[in-house]
């Protein structure tokens, strides 16, 4: 879900990254209390708004009302905007692009930095960071420096971006372009932020209720309803699917997890998944045991995990010690067995059972 400007800036205040003076407006206005000059920016969700017409520039109070006019009348890539954000034009010594996205070479996040903001961005340099060790203040430093940035007030920029990219769940918080002042502060003249679907309205997770003895976690998108057809292929009967793909926090793998093994009369449980990129696997897989622990009664049958991804080793070493530590019968299969072979294999402890 890609959040209109304003509402990326509305998370930025939230998390104290400061943004130009500005209203927001949902018709034609004959006074604001800001100063001119003025930049009118159409709220629609697509890029490239400058060279659509979507951005004009206001010296002058007295053509503020015909110019916002001829924004709410002009389609943006065929919408047409119902907010117009009025700013205060920033007086600025530099612009920097700043982001934090996922990087599907790396399989983390990455902090994107580059010395021109706005059309400079294919020169931005990128700088991984590792989930198991997390990040530190000395790293938004040390990269920064290496991009050729030593501003304290941008490191503070990134570390408030980095809070909203990991706390917001988003796939995507950029800034571009990051005005440098005149006084060394920052101010972000735009924002892009793009949550994941599947986090920002968890509730329409798919979920499928059958008449089988099998419960199913899995991740991977509409792919992943395959593993129905898996499962049936080799005599499993499903009770039910869910779907929780995306980088979810535990709280969501917990609540998805009491709900699909609450069934009575399972047999079997199937959390499965392929190599993910951006899905923190010890986050997910704490969740999974979250949610265990509450079902009632406790779950003695087999549970065949079968996931791989960022910190895949450090989960199963978790979920290693509660099956000692629990009694739960868990089966951790990582990327050298086939998801098909996983559910082979599920069935066929399920009917020793």
């Amino acid at each position: 879900m890609k959040l209109l400007e304003y509402q990326g800036k509305e998370l930025f205040e939230k998390y104290g990254i400061a943004t130009p003076k500005a209203v927001l407006v949902r018709q034609s206005v004959q006074e604001v209390s800001l100063s001119v000059p003025l930049v009118l920016k159409s709220q629609v969700p697509f890029g490239d708004r400058k060279k659509k017409g979507g951005i004009v520039f206001v010296e002058d109070k007295a053509s503020l009302a015909s110019e916002l006019k001829k924004l709410f009348e002009k389609p943006i890539d065929g919408a047409l905007p119902k907010e117009v954000l009025i700013e205060e034009v920033a007086s600025f010594s530099q612009e920097l692009y700043l982001s934090f996205s996922y990087d599907t070479d790396s399989r983390s996040p990455v902090l994107a930095v580059s010395l021109q903001g706005g059309s400079g961005i294919d020169a931005a340099k990128l700088f991984p960071i590792d989930l198991t060790t997390g990040v530190s203040g000395q790293f938004f430093k040390e990269s920064l420096e290496r991009a050729g940035v030593s501003n304290p007030s941008v490191v503070k920029i990134a570390h408030s971006l980095w809070e909203v990219f990991e706390k917001e769940q988003a796939l995507l918080a950029e800034i571009n372009p990051l005005f440098v002042l005149q006084d060394g502060s920052c101010v972000a003249g735009d924002a892009k932020i793009i949550l994941d679907d599947n986090v920002a309205n968890p509730s329409h997770r798919p979920f499928l209720d059958l008449p089988g003895d099998i419960a199913i976690l899995a991740s991977g998108g509409g792919a992943s309803l395959l593993n129905l057809d898996i499962l049936m292929h080799y005599g499993g009967n499903p009770a039910n699917y869910v779907e929780y793909s995306g980088n979810p926090p535990a709280s969501v793998v917990e609540e998805l997890t009491v709900k699909v093994l609450s069934r009575p009369g399972l047999k079997g449980c199937w959390v499965v998944g392929g190599t993910a990129n951006f899905t923190d696997i010890y986050e997910t897989l704490l969740g999974f045991v979250q949610g265990l622990r509450k079902v009632d009664p406790k779950p003695t049958y087999p549970i065949v995990i079968r996931r791989d991804g960022p910190r895949q080793k450090e989960a199963f070493a978790m979920l290693k010690e509660v099956a000692e530590k629990e009694g739960y019968d868990f089966h951790l299969y990582g990327p050298e067995t086939p998801m098909s072979e996983s559910g082979r294999i599920l069935v066929e402890l399920v009917s020793k059972g």
